[in-house]
């Protein structure tokens, strides 16, 4: 495992450096900082910081697909510069110290300098940088296309992030709303309604029907204020349990793409996302069996995993790509037509690559889209919860105004 270590020296003009590096041991940071021309009078490996630091690889071990993407396009650039891929990995590396991604491509770096090649050397690193870019490179090093393979991982996780992306501004303003409306009704409850209630009580007056349960809901949380975060850790942790089983899961992904207006949306950026995946795969010459099992652990959803090992069984047993696809119900059927398509074309990988460009703007439109059209449902049911609590507390004293007059 690589460590960092922070240094302080003079380079060959005489002038004072410092900074990090990022080595496999001591020796090699001292032979590094040697060929850069830097004379160290002091090393020191940041242990604790490398223990602890928010990039600590037991704790989140594989990368973000940002950081992959900033790999493979930093790579693919310095390829085509005429650096070579040992040299590579050592700049890219020393850029990001103490970081996942430095660490492993210090790791890339010491196995080709040892001998490994190219996909066994990337292989290694397959927990850091995921199946889809391990599998992308090995067939690039074998078919002697690595730099467009380094090239098309970096567009794929770049396209990922944006279909992410999309998908997460849509369904962030509702979140938003219903908590914000959750926390202000809680807060009138708990701090607010408790206040009106002691008046009340002194008045011995009778109370409006709205009036008394509002004010009973009140003594029931202010009592029972515990149970609210209970209810929720309990509901959080069944939801966990029932998706570590593989019936729960498929049944909970199958609910989501259910939902009114979210799983549509959900439904379509899986489907990009699968098209984008298999795509990049087939055009990296990846196996078409390795390929749709790669595509269907990075759907995301229990319902698309299960139709491509539908389909990857039935490719197996001697069917071909648009039969095999055609007979995949849960699929959607865009992606059921463009296998047909490009199976007749001879060009899979083609037609997939642009379905998912084109339909990528479309649901950047479509999210937009969807919560400019939530958003004054959400404004008139917030608006409409805190009215109905003031009027339950306001109204005894709109009586008690009558019948003094």
């Amino acid at each position: 495992m690589s460590s960092t270590y922070s240094f302080r020296g003079v380079d060959q003009r005489g002038e004072r450096r410092s900074g990090r590096i990022v080595a496999m041991d001591r020796r090699t940071a001292e032979v590094k900082l040697h060929r850069r021309g830097i004379e160290v009078s002091r090393l020191r490996r940041r242990v604790l910081p490398d223990l602890f630091s928010h990039d600590a690889g037991f704790v989140r071990p594989k990368l973000p697909l940002t950081e992959v993407s900033w790999v493979c396009r930093n790579l693919a650039s310095l390829l085509r510069n005429g650096v070579t891929l040992p040299a590579a990995c050592e700049l890219l590396a020393d850029q990001r110290p103490g970081k996942r991604a430095g660490r492993a491509l210090t790791a890339i770096q010491t196995d080709l300098e040892a001998g490994q090649d190219v996909g066994e050397a990337f292989g290694h690193q397959g927990r850091r940088l995921g199946d889809v870019a391990v599998s992308m490179i090995e067939a690039g090093a074998a078919t002697g296309t690595l730099l467009p393979t380094f090239t098309g991982i970096s567009s794929l996780c770049d396209a990922q992030v944006r279909l992410r992306t999309n998908l997460r501004r849509a369904i962030s303003y509702p979140i938003t709303v219903a908590v914000t409306t959750g926390l202000l009704l809680f807060g009138m409850i708990y701090f607010v309604v408790p206040r009106f209630e002691k008046l009340y009580a002194d008045l011995g007056a009778p109370l409006p029907s709205l009036t008394t349960t509002v004010l009973n809901l009140s003594i029931t949380v202010t009592r029972q204020a515990w149970a609210i975060p209970a209810s929720i850790a309990l509901i959080v942790s069944l939801v966990v349990l029932i998706r570590r089983l593989p019936a729960g899961r498929l049944i909970l992904d199958r609910l989501v793409l259910k939902l009114p207006r979210i799983g549509p949306l959900a439904y379509r950026s899986i489907t990009a996302r699968c098209v984008k995946t298999l795509g990049a795969l087939l055009q990296s010459r990846v196996p078409m069996l390795d390929a749709l099992e790669l595509t269907g652990r990075v759907a995301g959803n229990a319902v698309f995993e299960a139709s491509f090992t539908e389909v990857r069984h039935a490719i197996a047993l001697g069917d071909s790509f648009s039969v095999a696809f055609a007979s995949a119900d849960q699929l959607p059927l865009v992606l059921r037509d463009l296998a047909a398509v490009g199976d007749a074309a001879g060009d899979v990988s083609g037609v997939l690559l642009r379905y998912a460009a084109d339909v990528e703007e479309d649901l950047k439109t479509d999210g937009e889209g969807f919560g400019k059209a939530l958003e004054p449902f959400m404004i008139v049911g917030l608006g409409a919860l805190i009215g109905v609590v003031m009027v339950a507390l306001y109204l005894p004293m709109f009586k008690l105004i009558t019948v003094i007059r």
